[in-house]
């Protein structure tokens, strides 16, 4: 009988947003359906990246030891309630699947710490993901979501959210409550304000709003004491706050594709000395 090929560590260092931390190392990997069923009793981790599958296969419920999925690039359209049954889940990638929506039964991973459903047919955040109370990591990059719920305010352990390539106009306030958050992405999108409330996310460390409609930064922006990189490029700025000088962890602050008058430039680069502005 086969065994499950070992695969390799994967990196502890974490490559600009895109892989979250804490992910599943050194799991037993089955790159395949029937590779995995024949090993049932190890596999761990299953990618069935591209595999032609048009519907969740009802088999991997009998797979005790699964921890990550796999199922990019699958013509999914739908998952059914079983997908509830996978209750050891900490790491599922559904981006590219052609999904809109997914059934309540995704409020039941309550082990699930990394959620890939970027490249899909979003137009609203599914409800029973805000039921995942320990997801720390949430790729919805380029969907088609305009707006976002009050209730992701509730996703507390949230670490790393992804928002790139959306439709976006405005954040909700509770976006504020997300204590937690290290990083927050949000370019390509078409927002010309943002909540106040973003000045309550002390632990913040990278801000990505480029290619956005931003005409001003608010002085709030200085409350944010743990900022490192803030991408502002390709909006409407002409100048930032007077208190951008406060930002005393910021290292990169990236301008490009902005309206910066020469002597706002030099301003800049003297109250932000140990910082690298990009103009």
């Amino acid at each position: 009988m086969k065994r499950c090929s070992v695969g390799v560590a994967l990196a502890a260092a974490v490559l600009a947003g895109c892989i979250p931390m804490n992910s599943p190392e050194r799991l037993k990997k089955c790159i395949s359906l029937k590779q995995a069923l024949e090993n049932a009793a190890e596999a761990q981790y299953v990618s069935l990246t591209n595999a032609g599958l048009k519907e969740l296969p009802a088999e991997l419920a009998s797979l005790p030891r699964l921890q990550k999925l796999e199922l990019r690039k699958n013509a999914l359209g739908t998952l059914p309630p079983a997908i509830g049954n996978l209750k050891g889940l900490l790491w599922l990638d559904l981006g590219e699947t052609g999904l809109t929506a997914l059934p309540p039964e995704i409020g039941q991973l309550s082990a699930v710490r990394a959620l890939y459903l970027d490249q899909n047919q979003f137009s609203a955040l599914p409800e029973g993901i805000t039921r995942l109370s320990g997801l720390t990591y949430l790729n919805l990059d380029r969907n088609s979501l305009a707006s976002l719920p009050g209730e992701l305010g509730q996703m507390s352990s949230l670490r790393w959210l992804r928002l790139n390539g959306n439709q976006l106009t405005a954040l909700p306030p509770e976006i504020g409550k997300l204590a937690n958050l290290q990083r927050l992405y949000l370019r390509n999108n078409k927002l010309a304000a943002l909540p106040a409330e973003l000045a309550n996310l002390s632990q913040l460390t990278d801000l990505s709003l480029s290619n956005n409609q931003l005409a001003a930064l608010p002085a709030w922006i200085a409350a944010l004491p743990s900022l490192r990189n803030l991408d502002v490029e390709n909006n409407a700025l002409t100048v930032l706050p007077d208190e951008i000088g406060k930002l005393k962890s910021l290292k990169t602050l990236r301008l490009e594709g902005n309206k910066i008058p020469e002597a706002e430039k030099a301003r800049l680069r003297q109250v932000l000395p140990d910082c690298h502005v990009v103009l």
